[in-house]
Order: structure tokens, then C-alpha cells, then sequence
């Protein structure tokens, strides 16, 4: 659990940073967010593809025993560049503040140049709703994406992309 609130105290000082005193700034390195030099989200030109509903029927014994339906919508980025495999996340904004204990879509990238990037989001979405989107590595190389947080203090295997201070993150909003 303590790496899980690191992560979201991560996100939420790249958020906030520069509100602090000015001899606070300069006795600790802040993390930003944005582009590297081997690393870059082009978010510029981003488009929103909203889905249908989708329906799963579960059947036991040839009965239909129920049926889920779910709005997705697709987002596309027209270019990702990553140093080695990863990760293309979604994290939503929550009051203001990107929560990084919730995952709504991810897509796995080949390293290098990495073209029309999909993410789908499996809950219905809107245009102008917000998310933080960020490159994490594939640390085990499996290409499964290993989002999960356990209580003894294992945290997320397949970790942020830095350059240095700067995490390759943006804030967004998705198109109409």
C-alpha cells in the first residue's frame, strides 16, 4: 500500500507543482509532466470515436442467465514515442486530481514510433471529461499490462516513464 499512495502522490505533485514556497522548490527536484527527448505523447489532434452498446449474455446449461451492457468509447492519439515496450494509460480526473488507483483503458506500444495509438475505455465517456494520460514500462517484458496493487506493499510492476524529473504525462480532455 505504501507504494500505491506514492504513485498517486506522484501524479498528484506533477499536477500541483510550483504551489509551494519557492525554498521548498529549490531544496527538493520537482517532477513535471510533458514530453522527453525518447519519450512523447502527441496529444495534439486526439479524436474520440463514441461506441455502441455492447451486449454479453452469460449462459449456464444453454439459459441465458444474464446480460451486460456497457457504452465504450475509443480515443486515438496519432503518435506515441517510447524508448522500450509499454504502456499508453488512461487515468481519469476525479475532483480536479488524476487518480492513479483507477486504470479506464490502456494499449500496449511497440518501442520506437508507435502511429494511431487506440485506447478503449470500457464505461461510457464524454467529450470534455478529463484524464491523465502517461507512458508506463512493460519492467517483465510479458507484454501484459501489470496494474495491480497488493497489501503487503508490491506495487505496480510496470512503472511510469520518466526522463530524468519529468514524468511523460499530459492532462486531456477528451474531443467532442
Amino acid at each position: 500500500m505504501f507504494k500505491k499512495r506514492n504513485l498517486s502522490y506522484i501524479l498528484s505533485l506533477a499536477i500541483w507543482v510550483g504551489s509551494g514556497p519557492a525554498n521548498a522548490a529549490e531544496s527538493k527536484p520537482q517532477i513535471t509532466m510533458g514530453n522527453g527527448t525518447a519519450n512523447a505523447i502527441n496529444v495534439d489532434g486526439l479524436t474520440r470515436q463514441a461506441g455502441g452498446a455492447i451486449a454479453s449474455e452469460v449462459r449456464v446449461d444453454g439459459t441465458a442467465v444474464s446480460t451486460l451492457r456497457a457504452n465504450t468509447t475509443a480515443i486515438t492519439f496519432p503518435a506515441v514515442k517510447i524508448a522500450a515496450a509499454g504502456w499508453l494509460v488512461l487515468h481519469p480526473v476525479i475532483d480536479g486530481r488524476p487518480d492513479g488507483d483507477i486504470v479506464s483503458g490502456f494499449a500496449y506500444l511497440d518501442a520506437g514510433q508507435n502511429d494511431n495509438v487506440t485506447i478503449q475505455i470500457q464505461h461510457p465517456a464524454s467529450g470534455g471529461d478529463k484524464y491523465l494520460v502517461m507512458l508506463h514500462s512493460d519492467v517483465d517484458k510479458d507484454r501484459v499490462f501489470d496494474f495491480v496493487f497488493v497489501e503487503d506493499g508490491i506495487n505496480v510492476e510496470d512503472t511510469a516513464v520518466f526522463e530524468g524529473n519529468r514524468m511523460i504525462a499530459h492532462m486531456i480532455s477528451l474531443p467532442e
